[in-house]
């Protein structure tokens, strides 16, 4: 019986499937990366609508347009001001907005990310 004193370390089979699990990686976050800074843009848009403290006093309507103008200078194309869904009631302002974003991800294979974000304005003094 023949016994191996020493490892002789990675095949090549083992490199080539560590490089290929390595290049899922960087393309997934490649991917993935530009939808989630662009959600955040979103967020941010409406996190200055609801601290705005003139917001109590508009319209429906005019809070929509203040929100497509945010998302028009923040870059934002995957969700416009009409997806938004906005409710103005005696007591409060609710903002809500919820889209999702398919990209491609390799051959015919595509990533679908959901987002859906929420917040309430109390009307009252």
């Amino acid at each position: 019986m023949i016994q191996r004193t020493k490892q002789e370390g990675m095949t090549f089979i083992g490199l080539v499937i560590v490089l290929a699990i390595v290049g899922m990686v960087v393309l997934s976050v490649l991917k993935v990366f530009p939808v989630y800074m662009e959600h955040l843009a979103v967020k941010t848009s409406m996190e200055a609508i609801e601290t705005d403290p003139g917001v109590k006093n508009m319209s429906v309507s005019k809070v929509r347009e203040l929100f497509r103008k945010k998302l028009d200078m923040n870059q934002v194309n995957s969700v416009t001001a009409g997806q938004a869904k906005i409710g103005r009631s005696i007591s409060d302002l609710t903002f809500s907005i919820e889209y999702e974003v398919r990209k491609d991800y390799f051959a015919n294979i595509d990533i679908v990310l959901s987002f859906k974000d929420k917040f309430e304005v109390p009307l009252n003094n």
